[in-house]
């Protein structure tokens, strides 16, 4: 960070030329564009981060329904294979198979 420069123009005008007034006032101009920048550089940063951590949340909250999802799904598999197995003579294991395949499940989604 630059040294700071005195603002006390009373100071100043006793010793200098009117131009150093004009410099003196000029950087003030640019102290406050760049104190301005630096606000709204920060208040965007924060917006970023805020918005990063709510979809960071939202992309959790769909990660969790998704596992509970592909939990059920496997629980269905599960119950698949029992029927199959105990209710279906072997010989039509496979027509069975396929025609469950066919039919869409209520729950599909169409992503």
């Amino acid at each position: 960070m630059p040294a700071r420069r005195s603002t006390d123009s009373s100071a100043m005008r006793s010793s200098t030329s009117p131009r150093s007034d004009d410099n003196d006032e000029e950087y003030k101009k640019k102290r406050k564009r760049n104190n301005d920048a630096v606000k709204r550089t920060r208040e965007k940063s924060k917006q970023n981060a805020q918005k990063r951590k709510d979809n960071v949340e939202k992309l959790k909250l769909s990660n969790t329904q998704l596992e509970t999802k592909i939990e059920e799904m496997k629980k269905n598999v599960e119950i698949l294979k029992e029927i199959l197995l105990h209710k279906v003579e072997p010989e039509k294991h496979e027509q069975v198979i396929k025609q469950i395949l066919e039919e869409p499940s209520d729950g599909e989604d169409d992503d």
